[in-house]
Protein backbone atom coordinates (compact mmCIF):
# COMPACT_ATOMS: atom_id res chain seq x y z
CA UNK A 1 0.00 0.00 0.00
CA UNK A 2 1.01 3.65 -0.36
CA UNK A 3 2.14 5.20 2.92
CA UNK A 4 3.08 8.73 3.98
CA UNK A 5 6.32 9.78 2.32
CA UNK A 6 9.33 10.03 4.63
CA UNK A 7 12.16 11.76 2.80
CA UNK A 8 15.78 12.71 3.42
CA UNK A 9 18.43 13.98 1.00
CA UNK A 10 22.13 13.14 0.82
CA UNK A 11 24.94 14.72 -1.17
CA UNK A 12 26.60 11.71 -2.80
CA UNK A 13 29.30 13.59 -4.69
CA UNK A 14 30.17 16.61 -6.79
CA UNK A 15 30.45 17.30 -10.48
CA UNK A 16 33.53 18.41 -12.39
CA UNK A 17 32.57 22.01 -11.69
CA UNK A 18 31.73 21.35 -8.04
CA UNK A 19 27.93 21.09 -8.22
CA UNK A 20 26.27 18.75 -5.76
CA UNK A 21 24.88 15.41 -6.88
CA UNK A 22 22.03 14.56 -4.55
CA UNK A 23 20.04 11.44 -3.75
CA UNK A 24 16.71 11.64 -1.95
CA UNK A 25 15.40 8.67 0.00
CA UNK A 26 11.64 8.24 0.19
CA UNK A 27 10.36 5.49 2.50
CA UNK A 28 11.47 3.76 5.66
CA UNK A 29 15.21 3.45 6.25
CA UNK A 30 14.95 -0.27 6.97
CA UNK A 31 12.64 -1.14 4.08
CA UNK A 32 13.96 -4.32 2.44
CA UNK A 33 13.49 -3.30 -1.21
CA UNK A 34 15.74 -0.54 -2.57
CA UNK A 35 14.92 1.13 -5.87
CA UNK A 36 17.25 3.63 -7.56
CA UNK A 37 15.69 6.03 -10.08
CA UNK A 38 17.91 8.44 -12.04
CA UNK A 39 16.22 11.29 -13.88
CA UNK A 40 19.02 11.88 -16.35
CA UNK A 41 22.65 11.07 -17.09
CA UNK A 42 22.79 13.22 -20.23
CA UNK A 43 22.06 16.86 -19.49
CA UNK A 44 20.09 17.43 -22.69
CA UNK A 45 17.65 14.59 -21.89
CA UNK A 46 15.79 15.99 -18.86
CA UNK A 47 12.25 14.55 -19.14
CA UNK A 48 12.92 11.93 -16.45
CA UNK A 49 13.40 14.66 -13.85
CA UNK A 50 9.65 15.26 -13.65
CA UNK A 51 9.12 11.57 -12.89
CA UNK A 52 11.72 11.72 -10.12
CA UNK A 53 10.07 14.84 -8.68
CA UNK A 54 6.67 13.13 -8.61
CA UNK A 55 8.13 10.04 -6.94
CA UNK A 56 9.30 12.20 -4.03
CA UNK A 57 5.64 12.46 -3.03
CA UNK A 58 5.07 8.69 -3.14
CA UNK A 59 6.04 5.97 -0.73
CA UNK A 60 5.35 2.26 -0.84
CA UNK A 61 5.30 -0.01 2.18
CA UNK A 62 8.50 -2.06 2.30
CA UNK A 63 10.32 0.02 -0.35
CA UNK A 64 13.08 2.61 -0.19
CA UNK A 65 13.12 4.83 -3.27
CA UNK A 66 16.47 6.49 -3.87
CA UNK A 67 15.91 9.34 -6.32
CA UNK A 68 18.61 11.23 -8.21
CA UNK A 69 17.21 14.13 -10.21
CA UNK A 70 20.33 14.45 -12.34
CA UNK A 71 23.61 12.57 -12.31
CA UNK A 72 25.14 15.25 -14.54
CA UNK A 73 24.43 18.70 -13.06
CA UNK A 74 27.05 20.48 -15.19
CA UNK A 75 25.65 19.01 -18.37
CA UNK A 76 22.15 19.85 -17.20
CA UNK A 77 23.06 23.50 -16.67
CA UNK A 78 24.74 23.64 -20.09
CA UNK A 79 21.99 21.55 -21.76
CA UNK A 80 24.71 19.26 -22.96
CA UNK A 81 24.90 15.49 -23.31
CA UNK A 82 28.37 15.59 -21.77
CA UNK A 83 29.78 16.63 -18.44
CA UNK A 84 31.89 19.77 -18.21
CA UNK A 85 34.94 17.86 -19.43
CA UNK A 86 33.23 16.71 -22.62
CA UNK A 87 32.70 13.11 -21.47
CA UNK A 88 29.63 11.01 -22.19
CA UNK A 89 29.08 9.63 -18.70
CA UNK A 90 27.07 6.70 -20.04
CA UNK A 91 30.21 5.43 -21.76
CA UNK A 92 32.54 6.06 -18.81
CA UNK A 93 31.61 3.25 -16.40
CA UNK A 94 34.28 0.59 -15.82
CA UNK A 95 32.39 -2.37 -17.26
CA UNK A 96 33.25 -3.13 -20.88
CA UNK A 97 34.78 0.34 -21.12
CA UNK A 98 36.62 1.04 -24.37
CA UNK A 99 38.76 3.90 -25.62
CA UNK A 100 37.17 6.30 -28.03
CA UNK A 101 37.71 9.55 -29.87
CA UNK A 102 36.47 12.87 -28.56
CA UNK A 103 32.99 13.64 -29.79
CA UNK A 104 29.40 12.66 -29.07
CA UNK A 105 30.20 9.37 -27.34
CA UNK A 106 33.61 10.23 -25.88
CA UNK A 107 34.12 7.71 -23.02
CA UNK A 108 36.73 9.75 -21.16
CA UNK A 109 40.47 9.24 -20.78
CA UNK A 110 40.03 6.08 -18.70
CA UNK A 111 37.33 3.90 -17.20
CA UNK A 112 35.51 5.58 -14.33
CA UNK A 113 37.57 8.73 -14.73
CA UNK A 114 34.81 11.27 -14.08
CA UNK A 115 33.71 12.53 -10.65
CA UNK A 116 30.05 12.06 -11.57
CA UNK A 117 30.70 8.42 -12.50
CA UNK A 118 32.63 7.86 -9.28
CA UNK A 119 29.83 9.40 -7.19
CA UNK A 120 27.18 7.16 -8.71
CA UNK A 121 29.37 4.08 -8.37
CA UNK A 122 30.06 4.76 -4.70
CA UNK A 123 26.38 5.24 -4.06
CA UNK A 124 25.28 2.09 -5.86
CA UNK A 125 27.89 0.07 -3.97
CA UNK A 126 26.62 1.58 -0.74
CA UNK A 127 22.89 0.93 -1.13
CA UNK A 128 23.00 -2.07 -3.54
CA UNK A 129 19.54 -1.51 -5.05
CA UNK A 130 17.60 -4.51 -6.28
CA UNK A 131 16.11 -2.35 -9.03
CA UNK A 132 17.54 0.58 -10.98
CA UNK A 133 15.74 2.67 -13.60
CA UNK A 134 17.68 5.22 -15.64
CA UNK A 135 15.83 7.69 -17.86
CA UNK A 136 17.13 8.84 -21.23
CA UNK A 137 15.61 10.36 -24.38
CA UNK A 138 14.37 10.50 -27.19
CA UNK A 139 13.81 7.05 -28.67
CA UNK A 140 10.51 6.20 -26.97
CA UNK A 141 11.34 2.62 -25.95
CA UNK A 142 11.99 0.50 -22.90
CA UNK A 143 15.50 -0.87 -23.43
CA UNK A 144 15.87 -4.57 -22.79
CA UNK A 145 18.82 -5.16 -20.47
CA UNK A 146 20.84 -8.33 -20.81
CA UNK A 147 21.00 -11.18 -18.28
CA UNK A 148 18.52 -9.67 -15.80
CA UNK A 149 14.85 -9.96 -14.85
CA UNK A 150 12.99 -9.59 -18.15
CA UNK A 151 9.51 -9.73 -16.62
CA UNK A 152 9.88 -6.39 -14.80
CA UNK A 153 10.99 -4.78 -18.06
CA UNK A 154 8.08 -6.30 -19.99
CA UNK A 155 5.65 -5.05 -17.36
CA UNK A 156 7.12 -1.55 -17.45
CA UNK A 157 6.84 -1.49 -21.24
CA UNK A 158 3.23 -2.71 -21.10
CA UNK A 159 2.18 -0.15 -18.51
CA UNK A 160 3.77 2.80 -20.32
CA UNK A 161 3.08 1.78 -23.90
CA UNK A 162 6.78 2.02 -24.77
CA UNK A 163 7.86 -1.00 -26.83
CA UNK A 164 10.53 -3.28 -25.38
CA UNK A 165 13.54 -3.27 -27.69
CA UNK A 166 17.16 -4.33 -27.79
CA UNK A 167 19.85 -1.72 -28.40
CA UNK A 168 23.49 -2.46 -29.23
CA UNK A 169 25.54 -3.68 -26.29
CA UNK A 170 27.26 -0.35 -25.68
CA UNK A 171 30.52 -0.08 -23.76
CA UNK A 172 30.82 1.58 -20.36
CA UNK A 173 27.15 2.08 -19.52
CA UNK A 174 25.71 2.67 -16.07
CA UNK A 175 23.27 -0.23 -16.26
CA UNK A 176 25.89 -2.60 -17.65
CA UNK A 177 28.16 -1.80 -14.72
CA UNK A 178 25.34 -2.00 -12.15
CA UNK A 179 24.00 -5.31 -13.45
CA UNK A 180 27.51 -6.77 -13.38
CA UNK A 181 28.00 -5.58 -9.79
CA UNK A 182 24.63 -6.70 -8.39
CA UNK A 183 24.05 -10.13 -9.83
CA UNK A 184 20.61 -10.61 -8.28
CA UNK A 185 19.38 -7.14 -9.24
CA UNK A 186 17.98 -5.52 -12.35
CA UNK A 187 18.86 -2.15 -13.86
CA UNK A 188 17.42 -0.96 -17.15
CA UNK A 189 16.99 2.14 -19.29
CA UNK A 190 13.77 3.84 -20.26
CA UNK A 191 14.15 5.99 -23.37
CA UNK A 192 11.40 8.57 -23.10
CA UNK A 193 9.99 10.31 -26.13
CA UNK A 194 10.91 13.89 -27.01
CA UNK A 195 9.14 16.55 -24.96
CA UNK A 196 7.42 16.03 -21.65
CA UNK A 197 6.79 12.52 -20.37
CA UNK A 198 3.37 11.31 -19.15
CA UNK A 199 4.51 11.54 -15.55
CA UNK A 200 1.69 9.68 -13.79
CA UNK A 201 1.95 6.75 -16.20
CA UNK A 202 5.66 6.33 -15.47
CA UNK A 203 5.29 6.89 -11.74
CA UNK A 204 2.67 4.13 -11.62
CA UNK A 205 4.99 1.84 -13.61
CA UNK A 206 7.89 2.50 -11.21
CA UNK A 207 5.69 1.75 -8.22
CA UNK A 208 4.45 -1.48 -9.82
CA UNK A 209 8.04 -2.53 -10.53
CA UNK A 210 9.05 -1.76 -6.93
CA UNK A 211 6.15 -3.78 -5.56
CA UNK A 212 7.13 -6.76 -7.71
CA UNK A 213 10.42 -6.95 -5.79
CA UNK A 214 8.63 -6.89 -2.45
CA UNK A 215 6.56 -10.01 -3.01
Amino acid sequence: MLVAALASTLVIGHSSEGREIRATRVGEVGAPVKVLVVGDVHGNEPAGEAIVAALRKKSVDGVQFWLIRTANPDGRKARSRHNARGVDLNRNFPYRWAKGAKGTYYPGPSAGSEPETKALMRFVRRIRPQLGIYYHQHMGITVRARSVDTEVQRDYARRTGLPLRWLPNYHGTAIGWQNNLIKDGTAFVVELKAGQAPVKTHVDAVIAAARSYGR
